[in-house]
């Protein structure tokens, strides 16, 4: 068994190496899709450790792995807020609900990107009116452990973007597995999320005044529709490892390791891990994310999570999460579980 273990992680190894490599060849992809949104991570606890898709286990799930949210043995509650660059808001709300043969779970993820100044091509400066923007997520998500080792989930969601008066909307889907090998409880996640249709502006916003015949004089100008292209949602490919490396009666130190492909940027890996103090009470996380792009911006993230058992039926954790960024500053995270 101790031989196998060996294999198994000298063989993650190398495929992990190679992928990192392989990234000096690529093109990047960047801005090659729609919703950019959906690439952001939610959960504190999955955003702190960078490399999370074998380890998720709580309502977040529902957006990074949906085979995790199988882990729930009872009702669960997260909430997380995101304080991001200028006004702009990331936010989160997801509850699962364990049921007869599974679970279920529903959840809302919405970016905000604040109030902005309106121009005009005939008012290039400020016309001294405002409009806003967002991007929207709206999905149901099941999971249901199938045996002692596997568990399996499906995420349906609804996704929309509006600026002004103009928007896009789309139907997607994630998948997830997670597999809990004999070799050390080693846990072996995959996780395919953002599958769905393309989306395209349209709307109001894009009409505007134009000439059919510029080439003479005197026409009237008439009502014009500006052309939108349809774009891809950002689908992502994720295969992760989570390792106990060690484990006493009060304390674990986890290690985990993702390999990511999306459509919209080259390969990466990410690795992260968490020491957990006194039974679960008191977590420390960081990670780095993203090895082997060329161009990201993120440098490394940290948390620190604590857990507190109000009586049998109720119960809170608390999570942090810090991001650094090589640019626009650092970004923090907060989140809270209600355990119900």
């Amino acid at each position: 068994m101790k031989n196998m273990k060996k294999y198994l992680l000298s063989f993650l190894v190398l495929i992990l190496a190679g992928v990192v490599s392989e990234t000096n060849a690529q093109l990047s992809k960047v801005g090659t899709s729609a919703a950019e949104f959906l690439r952001i991570p939610v959960g504190a606890r999955a955003s702190a450790m960078s490399a999370y898709t074998a380890t998720v286990d709580d309502p977040s799930s529902m957006i990074l792995n949906p085979a995790g949210l199988a882990s729930l043995d009872r009702n669960q509650a997260l909430v997380e807020f995101t304080d991001w660059y200028l006004d702009f808001t990331h936010s989160y709300v997801g509850v699962g609900i364990p049921t007869k043969n599974g679970v279920a779970g529903i959840h809302v993820l919405a970016m905000n990107y604040g109030e902005f100044d309106e121009t005009t091509e005939q008012a290039q400066g400020r016309t001294g009116r405002t409009f806003n923007a967002y991007s929207l997520t709206v999905g149901g998500t099941y999971s249901q452990q199938m045996n002692e080792r596997l568990s399996i989930g499906g995420t349906m969601k609804f996704v929309y973007e509006k600026i002004e008066n103009a928007s896009a909307s789309g139907m997607a889907f994630d998948l997830g597995t997670l597999f809990r090998t004999p070799f050390d409880d080693i846990i072996f996640g995959v996780s395919v999320t953002n599958v769905g249709t393309k989306m395209q502006i349209t709307g109001n916003g894009l009409i505007t005044q134009c000439d059919l015949d510029e080439g003479s004089d005197g026409n009237a100008e008439t009502d014009c529709n500006l052309a939108t292209q349809s774009y891809d949602l950002p689908l992502m490919l994720k295969v992760g490892l989570a390792w106990d490396a060690y484990t006493s009666d009060d304390f674990r130190a986890t290690v985990t390791v993702d390999g990511i492909n999306p459509s919209n940027n080259v390969q990466s890996v990410s690795v992260g891990g968490e020491i957990s103090l006194m039974n679960d009470l008191v977590q420390i996380r960081g990670g780095l994310p993203y090895l082997g792009q060329d161009d990201k911006i993120e440098t490394f993230n940290a948390g620190i999570g604590v857990n507190y058992q109000v009586d049998k039926t109720l119960g809170f954790g608390f999570n942090y999460a810090y991001h650094g960024y090589e640019y626009l500053g650092n970004v923090s995270k907060l989140s809270l579980q209600v355990y119900f």
